[in-house]
């Protein structure tokens, strides 16, 4: 009897079978997932029997599917890829190194370190300290998120910041998406982890 599929597996074959186009030359077409981590799904993708550009059958690539920390977060499908997963080499960021954070910084309430948040460290920096304070504006309440980078510079890092302070945006140091040119990673971790200072 086969080992019972874990969910992750099921759910990414499923997102990736969802997003073939609709077009004959998929009909038919299987997939086979592979656990590559606790938030990595690898999905191996072959051809039907005579299916395929050359009638041949066979692969047809693989895409991987990466899993959010947390429930609400959004699952990430990667570009297809030519070969296998056998030939997948995920990137070095499992294996990151140790970060150097200066001393009087690691008691630091807000203190964020690039090693927790392995590939969603949304920064170009290794570590950061963000802070919130409360302020009104037009009768109205509102939390200003800012951080500190290793060089000294405080940006302003949510909206609030950016309409309440002289601070310049959070772009020099904020990471571009590697899977979608233009785009930056998700800064909200560090926006969530300020708001939570702000009481």
């Amino acid at each position: 009897m086969a080992p019972k599929k874990s969910k992750r597996i099921t759910k990414a074959e499923k997102l990736v079978l969802a997003e073939l186009p609709d077009a004959p030359i998929w009909e038919g077409l299987t997939v086979k997932g592979a656990k590559v981590s606790k938030r990595v799904v690898c999905v191996d993708r072959t051809w039907a029997p005579g299916g395929g550009p050359d009638d041949k059958g066979g692969n047809a690539g693989y895409v991987v599917v990466k899993f959010p920390k947390k429930m609400s977060g959004k699952i990430k499908l990667g570009d297809p890829q030519d070969g296998e997963c056998a030939d997948y080499e995920p990137t070095a960021a499992s294996s990151a190194a140790k970060v150097d954070v200066p001393k009087k910084l690691k008691k630091k309430k807000g203190l964020l370190v690039s090693t927790k948040f392995g590939d969603e460290w949304p920064l170009t920096v290794p570590y950061a300290v963000v802070h919130c304070r409360n302020i009104t504006a037009g009768g109205m309440y509102l939390n200003v998120v800012t951080l500190d980078a290793p060089d000294g510079t405080r940006y302003a890092v949510n909206g609030t910041a950016q309409d309440h302070t002289s601070y310049p945006e959070i772009n020099p140091i904020w990471a571009p998406n590697p899977d979608v040119d233009g785009l930056k990673i998700d800064i909200s971790p560090v926006i969530d982890a300020g708001l939570k200072l702000c009481k």
